[in-house]
């Protein structure tokens, strides 16, 4: 797939999007829109993480998140169908989206650096629960992953799934988390799940502390459909959307996952490659850390 590029002589329109639980994150955005404005292009302003976004950046160039990588999932939820090149400021921990720094997209903006911004197309979940066992009541996007949770309380629940309408497992778990390729290096890696590479078109199916040795992680095209039922008892339980958004469970739900349509536009830096991430943001490769016994203090 071609990757579309970013030139800053092109923009005219620039969403900047932060969030209500990074103070920091807000004086940071407020300064990009000051440095857009100075540059003069026209800065379509969410400092609180409130507005339409989707209405907001309808007309809209590129969007800037700022904040981290949860900001990023955030923006790429509530862009909705009006998904635009997004380009992450990381004030977080990680950065594996959101890779720039404040200081890189100051001087990028005032025209002092270059920098080789790529469109990296990735692919998002539509999660949909079902009315009747075939009927969509609530259609929401996730970027990350979908995760059957039971909040504090932890007990076995069974889930059937099936895969384009065949029956494929009937699980027993604490849970159950589907991922697509960006979040396959998130909560899916903490359970065993493999990495995928950002531009497959697939799911991970990844159970939490299933009770059979036999329930691996599975990977599975993204031309499928995937669609669950809670077949036990649940008490709090909940289909959690990249850690941010839950939709209520009960014993007897449904819901689908598919790929949704119109990929999330992720801006990235041509010499930052997704290998270079892996290795520097989460270690991706490293040798054990041997040492020589004789170095050891041995005082008790």
């Amino acid at each position: 797939m071609s990757k579309r590029r970013i030139e800053r002589a092109t923009l005219r329109k620039v969403v900047v999007v932060s969030s209500p639980y990074k103070p920091a994150g807000q004086d940071v955005a407020r300064a990009i829109v000051t440095w857009l404005e100075r540059a003069g292009l026209e800065a379509l302003p969410d400092i609180e993480g409130e507005a339409d976004l989707e209405a907001l950046a309808a007309e809209a160039d590129l969007a800037i998140s700022v904040g981290g990588d949860g900001t990023m999932l955030s923006t790429s939820r509530r862009l909705g169908r009006s998904q635009i090149p997004t380009l992450g400021v990381n004030l977080g921990k990680l950065g594996f989206l959101a890779e720039f720094r404040e200081t890189e997209i100051r001087e990028w903006i005032a025209g002092r650096k270059e920098m080789d911004l790529r469109v990296v197309p990735r692919m998002r979940l539509c999660c949909s629960l079902l009315e009747d066992g075939s009927q969509p009541v609530s259609v929401r996007y996730a970027l990350n992953d979908a995760v059957v949770n039971q909040g504090l309380l932890t007990r076995l629940v069974t889930i059937d799934m099936d895969i384009d309408d065949q029956h494929a497992i009937q699980y027993r778990a604490d849970g159950l988390v589907v991922c697509s390729p960006v979040g396959s290096t998130a909560y899916s890696l903490s359970l065993g799940g493999p990495i995928l590479t950002p531009g497959m078109r697939s799911f991970v199916v990844t159970p939490i502390a299933p009770h059979a040795l036999t329930n691996r992680p599975i990977v599975v095209s993204g031309e499928s459909t995937l669609r669950f039922r809670l077949a036990s008892p649940v008490s709090e339980a909940a289909l959690v959307l990249d850690g941010h958004e839950a939709l209520p469970l009960r014993e007897g739900s449904r819901f689908e996952v598919c790929r949704a349509e119109g990929d999330f536009l992720l801006v990235s830096s041509k010499k930052r490659s997704y290998y270079y991430l892996l290795r520097n943001k989460l270690g991706w490769g490293e040798n054990p850390r041997y040492h020589d016994p004789d170095d050891e203090d041995e005082t008790p």
